[in-house]
């Protein structure tokens, strides 16, 4: 019996070594894992995060770049875009009829420019400042630039410059883009006699550029000026008041005067031209002159009833006022550009006619006749920033004056077209409109940013 006893102990022990086995096989599979786990945690990359998704906003409008007109190849605002009204200062200009003060800028009084306009005026009634001018002067050598002789009249550039015909005394009046006109009167003097450093008075009653000044010689108290935003304005001296006599939609964009009518104004508005009464506040007639704007009007010195014409549409037009068609206005005579052109002006016998036109040139061209008499290359491409150049002869036709972009003015030979600069250290700016004194010989204003520049015989 001893032999089965001796099996079964031997059958309970293996199971409990098996058993035991088992248990030590697990322990060293979960160690071998834990230890497994830990190295690659330390390889392993972290598991990217998902990002949060933003909520979507709407798309913004394209973003218009800003191009030079040039490298769109279209031609400046000056040329043949009609240009919209520009936006005004902070003060609104006034409207209707307003006084002197209402319209005033940076100053106490203009009872300075009043007084010098009545006593000017006065002069002129009594003839008793006749002035005897020989014309012999010699713009290329005799006239200079005074450090004393510049001013700054308005913060924005000037689009216009003119001077009162006013005897013995140099009153000059400008206009600019944010609708001022300047009167800078270089002759002033204070209260010790001694010559004024000032002589400014400024006022503001249009609502954007100014496009034209006319001044009467026989009408001094009147001075009318036109603007981009449509308005036709009348300073009155006497009465110290500004009137806007008339208002349009659509822009004015030249300016002129009959020498023999001082109520009768003409107005180029796009390509019409237009004849407005003063004393009955309407329009008599209105042309269709040009496809495009009308940027100067200029009558002829010796004949009241020819006037010229210069368009955007490039070209130059001579026009008898008596025998114009008003359906089918017609041109005698017409002289082509080969791109707009700014200006055309009489010379002072009548006998030729220059203009100044975007494509890089200045035109002598005879009258009545209107034939090309000189082509001058000159660089006109002023740009967008500065108002365009346009010529002027000076006190006789041997002599045209121009700005240049070297900040000088040009005088051209109308005898053999010689181009003869004409500079100053004083010459901060470029000169763009020019004007000349009608009866002191040696007395040229000419405009250049804000600034007016007066040169006169040394």
């Amino acid at each position: 019996m001893a032999p089965p006893k001796k099996t079964k102990t031997m059958a309970l022990g293996y199971e409990e070594q098996r058993q035991e086995n088992i248990k030590r096989n697990k322990e060293m599979i979960a160690s071998i894992l834990r230890q497994k786990s830990q190295v690659a945690s330390l390889f392993s990359r972290p598991k990217p995060k998902k990002p949060l998704r933003k909520p979507t906003k709407p798309n913004p409008p394209p973003t218009t770049l800003r191009r030079s007109l040039r490298s769109r190849g279209l031609p400046p605002p000056d040329s043949t875009q009609t240009p919209t009204p520009t936006s005004s200062p902070s003060r609104e200009a006034p409207s209707g009829q307003f006084p002197f003060t209402d319209a005033l800028v940076d100053s106490d009084s203009c009872r300075p420019l009043v007084e010098a306009m009545r006593l000017s005026e006065e002069s002129r009634e009594m003839g008793s400042v006749e002035k005897e001018v020989d014309f012999g002067l010699d713009v290329r050598v005799e006239l200079g630039l005074k450090e004393e002789n510049v001013r700054r009249i308005v913060g924005e550039r000037i689009t216009i410059v003119k001077f009162l015909p006013v005897l013995s005394r140099s009153i000059v009046v400008s206009g600019n883009k944010q609708g001022y006109l300047g009167f800078w009167d270089a002759d002033a003097t204070g209260e010790n006699g001694e010559r004024d450093s000032d002589g400014v008075s400024a006022f503001f009653p249009h609502r954007s550029t100014v496009s034209g000044i006319s001044v009467h010689p026989f009408s001094l108290r009147k001075i009318y000026s036109s603007c981009y935003y449509g308005d036709l304005c009348l300073m009155d001296v006497e009465k110290q008041m500004f009137d806007i006599i008339h208002s349009s939609d659509f822009s004015i964009f030249s300016l002129s005067q009959s020498p023999h009518d001082h109520n009768s104004l003409f107005l180029g508005y796009g390509g019409k031209v237009k004849s407005f009464d003063e004393r009955s506040g309407k329009f008599v007639d209105a042309w269709e002159m040009h496809e495009l704007r009308v940027n100067t009007i200029d009558f002829h010195p010796g004949n009241s009833n020819m006037i010229a014409t210069s368009s955007s549409d490039g070209f130059v037009r001579l026009w008898d006022l008596r025998c114009i068609d008003k359906d089918q206005p017609k041109y005698i005579k017409e002289v082509a550009h080969n791109r707009a052109v700014h200006s055309a002006y009489f010379s002072p016998t009548g006998n030729g006619i220059v203009s100044t036109s975007f494509d890089d040139t200045v035109c002598i061209s005879s009258c009545p006749q209107f034939e090309k008499l000189s082509i001058i290359k000159h660089n006109n491409q002023t740009g967008r920033w500065l108002s365009s150049f346009r010529a002027i002869w000076g006190w006789n036709d041997s002599y045209i004056l121009i700005g240049n972009m070297k900040r000088a003015i040009d005088v051209i030979s109308t005898e053999d077209n010689i181009v003869t600069p004409l500079e100053s250290e004083y010459m901060t700016n470029i000169p763009c409109r020019f004007a000349i004194h009608p009866y002191e010989e040696g007395r040229l204003a000419c405009a250049g940013g804000g600034k007016l520049y007066l040169w006169t015989k040394m």
